[in-house]
């Protein structure tokens, strides 16, 4: 027992010893963790406030840009009427053929009256077609095919010659000829007898137009059909309906999927910004100044992404509407007013291709010149693009849903 009490005495001191060590340094250690705590945090601030501070001068960059508007650039495929060159090629030869004949026609027509007199009842046919075994359409405005017509004033008279009409008025009608994706029937059009015409129906030729006013029908192949009160139906295939164009209208959207925008990037990774916006409304990205816009584009990073080419295809466009003028509305950066230097990279171009139109876009890069712990360095590149597009009167340029 006595041993015992030496042995206690003896090992108390010194864990009494360890205990106290252990307490010191968890004290100082519990010290440190909180020191290096509120070092973390603080850093953390510092970043919070730096992030910010350049968030605000990003925005500052963007809000005061400058805006420069381009030209209007005019579509070199079409018309002024909105027409592709095939149909106003087609329409003026149709149009130098009754100019050519005309003259000829009316000698004719003076002819006939005098040799069967004013009052008869039995009218000579005003032109001296061949022999004709069966009835028939020969030709329509001299073309015996891909005949155009168009309820345009300059272009809205069809001289329709051929056999076996009837004395007497009948019906004359542009049918549509049905496509294999054709879900609704579209009903005849009704082409009126040329009351301004000699000889407006005859057995040989007939003398019509459309109502100038038609409207709401778009441009789709046609059968020419002439339905004679004591004959079968006779046609001509192969025509073509082109209604009357419209006044130029602003494109309000460009669906994102007709739109390849330039996949930039810094090194392997993406931008840190690239939006595209359509339709335009004011607020978010979008300036006040490009609301009335088809479309707006920006990019953004801290790095130089460079330039490139976004590419806008316009063949979804509902039937017989093309583009017929663009107009580039591109902002130049103002850096904010720090040790910052400014420099621009490629050029602002809107360039026509086969399918619609390219979009060259420029580079701007602020970068600042003193070091610090957080420099302010901005590449950016903004643009709205304007479409204006014809097509068909009465009828959208785009579809209900894409």
């Amino acid at each position: 027992m006595k041993t015992f009490r030496r042995l206690s005495r003896s090992l108390g001191t010194p864990c009494l010893v360890f205990l106290l060590c252990a307490a010191l340094l968890d004290g100082k250690l519990q010290a440190l963790a909180l020191d290096a705590w509120q070092t973390v945090a603080l850093g953390e601030q510092i970043k919070l406030a730096l992030v910010d501070e350049y968030q605000k001068l990003w925005s500052q960059v963007l809000k005061n840009a400058t805006l420069e508007t381009g030209p209007k650039l005019k579509n070199p495929a079409i018309s002024g009427d909105g027409l592709p060159p095939e149909i106003v090629s087609a329409l003026q030869q149709q149009r130098s053929y009754l100019d050519t004949h005309g003259a000829a026609a009316l000698t004719r027509a003076v002819a006939a009256r005098e040799l069967v007199g004013v009052d008869s009842q039995k009218p000579r046919s005003l032109s001296q077609s061949p022999t004709c075994h069966e009835p028939m359409i020969r030709s329509v405005n001299g073309k015996t095919k891909g005949v155009v017509f168009t309820p345009t004033a300059a272009n809205n008279r069809y001289r329709i010659e051929g056999c076996f009409f009837g004395d007497a008025p009948g019906i004359v009608q542009l049918e549509a000829r049905s496509g294999p994706h054709q879900v609704k029937a579209l009903r005849p059009i009704p082409m009126q007898l040329d009351s301004t015409s000699l000889g407006t129906w005859s057995d040989h030729e007939l003398n019509v137009q459309l109502d100038p006013e038609l409207s709401g029908i778009t441009d789709y192949p046609v059968t020419l059909v002439i339905y004679p009160v004591k004959h079968r139906r006779i046609e001509l295939r192969n025509c073509r309906f082109v209604a009357a164009r419209g006044n130029p209208q602003l494109l309000s959207v460009i669906p994102s999927a007709w739109v390849g925008l330039y996949p930039s990037g810094v090194g392997s990774r993406s931008i840190r910004q690239l939006e595209y916006v359509s339709p335009t409304q004011a607020g978010g990205v979008v300036p006040e100044d490009a609301t009335a816009s088809s479309a707006f584009v920006v990019r953004s990073d801290r790095k130089q992404f460079g330039i490139g080419r976004d590419s806008y295809d316009f063949r979804q466009l509902n039937p017989g509407w093309v583009v017929d003028s663009v107009q580039l509305q591109t902002y130049s950066v103002s850096c904010p007013e720090v040790d910052t230097s400014t420099q621009s990279y490629g050029h602002w171009e809107a360039a026509w291709t086969l399918f619609g139109v390219s979009v060259a876009f420029e580079d701007s890069l602020c970068t600042s010149s003193v070091l610090s712990p957080s420099p302010f360095d901005m590449s950016l590149s903004q643009y709205a693009i304007r479409v204006w597009v014809v097509g068909p009167v009465g009828t959208p340029p785009l579809a209900l849903a894409r």
